[in-house]
């Protein structure tokens, strides 16, 4: 009985916290009532076996176990832990047999993992089973995709490189797509760095994309960055030459069109050329840019004829050669034996010139007539003539009168140009001289003298001075004169009556060509001006003199005002009057503006006699003269000194003596016939 108490009490001692007793009844009925318990754990019947999960691990992964105790299995906690530690990490439970979960292995960190299963009875009893160094890989390869750079024809290599620090590399694939297209393998491999052998030669021609796709053993897979826009061009370009013309000479350019499709684009065109009769082609020249056109100097190949080709290659090198443009001729001599006609060595109206020339290359185009200034280089076209025998019609009327150097100008279908020797210093003489009449002034008296210019490049022969009455039908010779200065003794004009006469002035060169100078026209006046009237005008107070009073003189004809006032116009200018006392018939007298120097108005020896009293003291007054017409008008201003009266009502018309130092225009001296005034008797002022 103490035996079983004993056996109770251990038991009771040894039940784990929250395990049940069984209520079950211990009875010794063993045939050895003497066996003894050594320690505790003799009750544990736990068993447990975990299923290997393999290796590597990656992704969710099913862990299984086998678990059985004689009191019944609670639970089986799987876990994991790095390898050789103790550091475990629950994955799943199961608590129903038979015991399997689901281990999420991406969960933990990539690497060695312990793996382990660990049953636990209903008595609290546990026992565990491990299967060690199970590696966890959710990692794919680390990859890159080497360039191979662009344009690619061809077979051409593609490496990529790719490593994988956990379950190892599975396998290695590189591929190529078109645009956003699918993706096309190129080779696959087992190790890296790996090289395909690409052959784009089946491709379409394009912009193509490269990547790698690397995989592990576990089948995690990493894809490279992609290398973009790598160009396939396995066509030629195209190219097409530009013709050259017909003939060609000099420096040409030498163009084409090319095109190249997807593909690489023209990289550079290469012209050549060769002899139409047989032989090698030659470059004449490489275009290295767009427009690909270059420059050829044709002088480095003899004169012939050609054929010439455009070779156009694109950036992998392939090439295409456009279909060749033949029996074009290189010209680079001028033609010869250019010869120019002989030209009169004086020439009008219109001329007949003609030349000769021939060219043994392409053949003469045209002849050109040319004529410059004797001299110079300023050569003009006169015509041209596209076939021989090469003439040509100069009408010399379309040049200037002048020395003029000509020459015949051949030019060949390649450019190339002769000139003929110059026929130098031809005188083309269409015209009259350029004559010119000096004006002897409107108006003239007594004998004139006449004169005036001729000038022709050709030289004049004799001038001719004439005059007519003006608008009279013929004309009266005066003189003539074949010397310059051209001169003529002069025309009595007091042998003709007064009137308006025209001169004249004719001219002609040494080829009898005339010209006549523009006509003028003159009054001949060998009549002497005379006084006609003189008027008083009152402008401010009646019956005195004062500012605003004029005093006109009219003469039979307009008089040269220098010839009353040196240095006068006959317009407005600054004068002195001077009303002199002298009693009851005061008189009058114009001065300069300075009061010092007499006007040539009135006689040197009587004033003009007012006829009146009107200063009690010799008065002095600034005034304005002016010619208007055939009168001359002074306007009183301001006094400057002296006494006036006042209320003055005269008794006498004014005299007036001109002075016989004014003339007119033509020169005649004034008569000294003195006038009176004219009218009623009025107060003048």
């Amino acid at each position: 009985m103490k035996r079983v108490l004993a056996a109770l009490l251990f038991a009771a001692v040894l039940i784990p916290a929250g395990v049940r007793p069984s209520g079950a009844t211990f009875v010794a009925a063993t045939a050895n009532p003497n066996t003894t318990f050594s320690a505790a754990a003799d009750f544990n019947t736990v068993a447990v076996t975990l299923t290997d999960p393999g290796s590597p691990l990656s992704g969710s992964v099913s862990l299984s176990a086998n678990a059985a105790s004689n009191r019944g299995i609670a639970s089986v906690v799987f876990a994991s832990a790095p390898a050789g530690t103790s550091t475990w990490t629950t994955a799943c439970t199961d608590t129903v047999a038979p015991y399997s979960c689901t281990f999420d292995t991406t969960a933990v960190a990539d690497g060695l993992r312990d793996v382990r299963a660990l049953a636990t009875d209903t008595a609290g009893y546990t026992r565990a089973d491990v299967v060690a160094n199970r590696r966890v890989d959710n990692t794919g390869p680390t990859v890159s995709t080497t360039d191979p750079g662009s344009p690619l024809t061809g077979t051409t290599n593609v490496t990529s490189t790719a490593t994988d620090a956990g379950s190892g590399l599975a396998s290695v694939t590189l591929q190529y797509r078109l645009g956003a297209g699918a993706w096309t393998t190129i080779c696959t491999t087992a190790s890296s760095p790996s090289t395909c052998a690409w052959n784009t030669a089946s491709l379409a021609d394009g912009l193509y994309d490269l990547h790698t796709l690397a995989t592990d053993a576990v089948g995690n897979s990493t894809t490279s960055a992609q290398v973009s826009n790598r160009r396939v061009d396995n066509t030629a370009p195209s190219a097409t030459l530009t013709a050259p013309a017909a003939t060609l000479a000099g420096t040409i350019t030498l163009q084409s069109t090319t095109a190249d499709g997807s593909g690489s684009g023209v990289a550079n065109v290469r012209y050549e050329y060769k002899p139409s009769a047989g032989g090698s082609w030659t470059t004449a020249c490489t275009g290295a840019s767009t427009p690909f056109s270059c420059l050829f100097n044709t002088a480095t190949a003899a004169d012939g004829l050609y054929d010439f080709r455009a070779v156009a290659t694109d950036g992998v090198a392939l090439s295409a050669t456009s279909a060749a443009v033949t029996s074009r001729r290189i010209d680079n001599t001028a033609p010869i034996g250019v010869t120019l006609g002989p030209v009169a060595a004086q020439v009008q109206g219109t001329v007949a010139l003609a030349a000769t020339a021939a060219d043994a290359g392409s053949g003469v185009a045209s002849v050109r007539f040319q004529y410059a200034p004797a001299g110079t280089s300023t050569w003009t076209d006169i015509c041209t003539d596209p076939s021989s025998p090469y003439t040509c019609s100069f009408d010399t009327t379309t040049a200037p009168d002048a020395l003029y150097d000509m020459r015949a100008l051949a030019t060949d279908n390649a450019g190339n140009t002769t000139a003929s020797t110059v026929q130098a210093n031809r005188r083309v003489d269409n015209n009259g001289p350029t004559v010119a009449l000096v004006d002897p002034g409107s108006s003239v008296s007594g004998t004139i003298s006449l004169s005036g210019t001729a000038t022709d490049p050709g030289g004049v022969l004799t001038t001719t001075f004439e005059y007519r009455p003006t608008g009279a039908a013929a004309w009266t010779t005066l003189c003539t004169d074949t010397t310059a200065p051209y001169t003529c003794p002069g025309l009595d004009t007091t042998l003709v009556p007064d009137g308006s006469y025209d001169l004249r002035m004719q001219a002609t060169d040494n080829y009898a060509h005339t010209s006549i100078s523009a006509v003028l026209t003159v009054q001949v006046d060998n009549t002497a001006p005379t006084a006609v009237d003189a008027q008083g005008a009152n402008g401010g107070t009646a019956g005195t003199i004062d500012a605003l009073d004029t005093l006109t003189l009219t003469f039979s004809e307009p008089m040269l005002p220098a010839s009353i006032m040196a240095g006068w116009n006959g317009s407005s200018t600054a004068v002195q009057v001077r009303v002199n006392d002298v009693g009851a018939n005061d008189t009058l007298d114009v001065y300069d503006a300075a009061g010092t120097t007499k006007l040539k108005l009135t006689s040197a020896t009587q004033a003009l006699q007012l006829r009146a009293d009107w200063v009690s003291a010799t008065a002095s007054f600034n005034a304005t003269l002016v010619r208007s017409g055939s009168q001359i008008v002074v306007t009183f201003g301001t006094r400057i000194s002296g006494a006036v009266r006042t209320g003055v009502a005269t008794t006498a018309n004014m005299i007036w003596t001109p002075s016989t130092a004014a003339t007119d225009l033509a020169g005649n001296p004034a008569s000294a016939t003195a006038c009176t005034e004219t009218g009623a008797l009025d107060r003048d002022f």
